[in-house]
C-alpha cells in the first residue's frame, strides 16, 4: 500500500466534495490512487468496524492550522480578540521537540473549541478501509451524508497560518454538497508517472489490500456537519457502514466568507486575506477578495 499525506492543494470555496485515493493495485480495475509530498502534525485516527461488517476504517482529518499539510485555517463562531489569538499562536515559535510540538497543538485545539472554531472553507479527510480478512469486499461508494447546516453568526472570525507547501499527483472528484443527493464526479488526475488514474468505484479491498482516500468537503457559506457513508458488498450480502471523525462527532467545515480573515505570519503579525477560492473550480487560481 502506497502512503501518503493529504496535498497542500489551493483553498475549496463552493459547496462540493473533492475526493482522492490509493492502493497497492495503483491503476487495475476499481482502484483509484495519488500520493503527495506534504508533511505536517496529524490528527488521531479512530479505527471502526461497525457490528457484521466484513471491513474497518481508520479515519484521520488534517489540522486546519498545519498549512503544510493543507490546512487553511478555522473560523470561530465566538471570535476571540486577536491579542487572545496571538498569545496562543505564537507558542509554536518556541517548538522544538516532538512532545512540546504536541502540547502545542493540543492547546490550540482546547483553545478552538472554547471559541466554537469549525475548519475553514474545507476539510480533508483521511480514510482507510481494508477487509476484516482475505475476503474481497467491494466498496461500491463512499456518500456524503449532510446532517446539519446553519448560517454562520454574523460575527465570526477566520485566522489561519501564513506560509505554503508541495503539491501532489492524484484522481480528485467533486460532489455537490447542495444537491438532494451529492454523488462523485471525476475532475482529473494522474499517477507518479503520468499515466492516467481509474475514474471511482466499486473498488475492492481484502485485510492484506486496504485503500487509502483523501476526502476534502468544502462550502462557500455557512456551517456544515456531515458524515460519510460507505456502501460495500461481500459475498451476496450488501450494506453501509458510517464515517464520523475522530472524536466520533460529525466533520464540520464553515466558510471563512462573511467576517474578518487574517493570516498570522512568523513575525507574529496578522494580515487581512485579501483572495478567495474560485467557486467554479477549487484548484485554479486564487481570486481577488472582492472579486464576483
Amino acid at each position: 500500500m502506497k502512503s501518503y499525506g493529504a496535498a497542500a492543494v489551493t483553498l475549496a470555496l463552493g459547496a462540493g466534495v473533492l475526493m482522492t485515493g490509493c492502493s497497492t493495485n495503483e491503476c487495475s480495475a476499481g482502484s483509484v490512487c495519488g500520493n503527495s509530498n506534504a508533511v505536517g502534525p496529524k490528527a488521531t485516527g479512530d479505527a471502526g468496524a461497525q457490528g457484521d461488517a466484513p471491513l474497518a476504517f481508520t479515519v484521520e482529518e488534517v489540522n486546519p492550522w498545519d498549512n503544510c499539510d493543507g490546512g487553511v485555517g478555522v473560523v470561530f463562531m465566538k471570535p476571540p480578540t486577536l491579542d487572545a489569538a496571538a498569545a496562543e499562536l505564537k507558542g509554536n515559535v518556541a517548538v522544538t521537540t516532538a512532545e512540546e510540538s504536541a502540547a502545542f497543538w493540543k492547546r490550540l485545539a482546547t483553545f478552538g473549541n472554547a471559541h466554537e472554531a469549525a475548519t475553514a472553507d474545507r476539510t480533508i479527510i483521511r480514510l482507510n478501509v481494508q477487509g476484516k480478512s482475505g475476503r474481497a469486499v467491494t466498496v461500491k461508494n463512499i456518500a456524503v451524508k449532510p446532517q446539519e447546516v446553519q448560517p454562520l453568526p454574523k460575527q465570526s472570525l477566520r485566522l489561519q497560518y501564513a506560509g505554503g507547501c508541495g503539491d501532489a499527483n492524484m484522481s480528485r472528484f467533486a460532489a455537490n454538497l447542495d444537491t438532494k443527493s451529492p454523488k462523485l464526479e471525476f475532475k482529473d488526475g494522474q499517477s507518479d508517472t503520468g499515466s492516467m488514474r481509474v475514474r471511482g468505484f466499486p473498488v475492492t479491498v481484502s485485510e492484506s489490500d486496504p485503500e487509502n482516500f483523501v476526502i476534502v468537503a468544502f462550502t462557500s457559506s455557512g456551517l456544515h456537519r456531515f458524515s460519510l457513508s460507505i456502501e460495500w458488498s461481500s459475498d451476496g450480502v450488501s450494506g453501509t457502514t458510517e464515517v464520523k471523525s475522530a472524536d466520533k462527532k460529525e466533520f464540520a467545515v464553515a466558510s471563512g466568507i462573511g467576517g474578518p480573515q487574517y493570516t498570522y505570519g512568523q513575525d507574529g503579525k496578522f494580515r487581512p486575506i485579501t483572495f478567495r477560492m474560485n467557486p467554479e473550480d477549487p484548484f485554479a487560481d486564487v481570486l481577488p477578495l472582492a472579486s464576483p
